[in-house]
């Protein structure tokens, strides 16, 4: 649902081009729709809500259209009617709703913490993988440094059920998630390379780990809990 809205510095917005897509509507009839509010408005009061900007059409060429907040779409929406449209503004109250849960989440010392502790993490395994990747090509392989991170992270992503770059849209018990598993992968990529083992086993034995560690944290049930939750 969050892909109707998103963050921008410390607000939850989404656009004139998401809302015509979402209740199905051409772009320019929503543009004016919002251009009428704003000869009805005091503007201090439509700029609180509305913000124009542009965009880059298929051509490359500028295009105006509208970032608006939860008042501004609120505001738009009563314009829009039919059981469709009722379903559309519901669906925009549940992802505004959603992401401003992340902006304060974002507040709280503890995800900040962990946070902070899953970005050092990254530093770290990405300088495991990179003297896996030298140990790697010291054996004859020539696979790029970047696919053996992507590998990595993919892995972790996999195994947490997140998609990539959502670290900062994440709870704080799933980003102590990430801590354990940058752990675990930076121990079983440093234990191998010191034994000297075949370049293939650790992400071999990393997956084997995760997949044990996952059954064990009850991740996966914590995952159903959390998408029942939202759904």
């Amino acid at each position: 649902m969050t892909e109707l809205v998103f963050l921008k510095g410390k607000q939850a917005l989404t656009s004139s081009l998401i809302v015509a897509e979402k209740f199905e509507k051409n772009h320019q009839h929503v543009m004016r729709a919002i251009r009428d509010l704003s000869g009805e408005m005091d503007v201090s009061n439509f700029g609180q809500m509305f913000h124009k900007v542009t965009y880059s059409d298929t051509y490359g060429r500028p295009q105006p259209m509208y970032l608006m907040n939860r008042d501004g779409v609120a505001l738009l929406g009563m314009g829009f009617t039919g059981a469709k449209a009722m379903q559309f503004k519901l669906d925009f109250i549940k992802a505004f709703n959603q992401m401003e849960q992340i902006l304060l989440q974002r507040q709280n010392a503890q995800w900040q913490e962990i946070r902070s502790a899953t970005k050092d993490g990254y530093k770290e395994l990405s300088a495991a993988v990179k003297e896996l990747y030298e140990f790697a090509k010291a054996h004859g392989c020539n696979v790029s440094e970047r696919v053996f991170y992507m590998n990595f992270a993919k892995l972790m992503n996999k195994t947490l059920g997140i998609a990539p770059g959502t670290r900062d849209d994440l709870a704080t018990w799933q980003l102590y998630e990430v801590e354990k598993l940058q752990f675990i992968a930076r121990t079983i990529i440093a234990g191998l390379i010191a034994g000297g083992a075949d370049y293939h086993l650790p992400y071999k034995n990393c997956k084997a780990a995760f997949e044990a560690y996952a059954r064990l944290s009850y991740i996966n049930e914590r995952l159903l809990l959390a998408r029942g939750l939202s759904d």
